[in-house]
């Protein structure tokens, strides 16, 4: 039998966490509801409209060719919860973040190292995978295979160091360099 506290206990710490750190960003009129569980500071895809055609739905991003947003819903935390808690859960509002080449800005910490790649440094370049729900981070002269046909690219602006302190996770900060 499961209980909600076994569930919070659980996945304590486990959703990725991030901030916004453009001065101002544009989002998508009204938000939209997410169709499956999913982790804030991720990209994610329009899938359609609710029964009533009245409200957009989202979801995780399917396919790396697609048009992305990145979701970043403001956390609400009702009884002290941790940032590392919070996630966008199925049938929610969210807030779709529309991405602006050279401008938006974010830290996230749903990210891994591409092969070969020791330390994350400003200058590596990124992309969303859809297959790990992560982005990877790969040296720029010799970028993941995925990277040049993802409809979204991402430049490394603020490596771990620049960063660190700012979330119970380690976060980089992206830069949208192709949207």
């Amino acid at each position: 039998m499961a209980t909600t506290i076994l569930k919070a206990l659980s996945q304590e710490g486990v959703h990725a966490v991030g901030a916004i750190n453009s001065i101002h960003v544009d989002t998508l009129a009204h938000g939209a509801k997410c169709k499956e569980d999913i982790d804030n500071f991720t990209l994610v895809e329009l899938a359609g409209f609710d029964a009533d055609d009245n409200v957009a739905e989202c979801q995780q991003l399917s396919d790396k060719a697609n048009q992305v947003y990145l979701i970043a819903t403001v956390e609400q935390r009702y009884m002290n919860e941790d940032i590392g808690h919070f996630y966008n859960a199925t049938g929610e509002d969210a807030r779709l973040v529309v991405l602006k080449s050279n401008y938006t800005r974010f830290e996230q910490s749903a990210y891994s190292k591409n092969t070969g790649l020791v330390t994350i440094v400003k200058g590596n370049v990124a992309h969303f995978d859809v297959a790990t729900k992560n982005f990877i981070i790969s040296d720029a002269s010799s970028p993941h295979v995925d990277y040049a046909t993802s409809s979204a690219q991402f430049l490394v602006v603020g490596d771990e160091e620049d960063t660190s302190g700012n979330f119970i996770k380690a976060t980089v900060r992206l830069m949208c360099t192709k949207a």
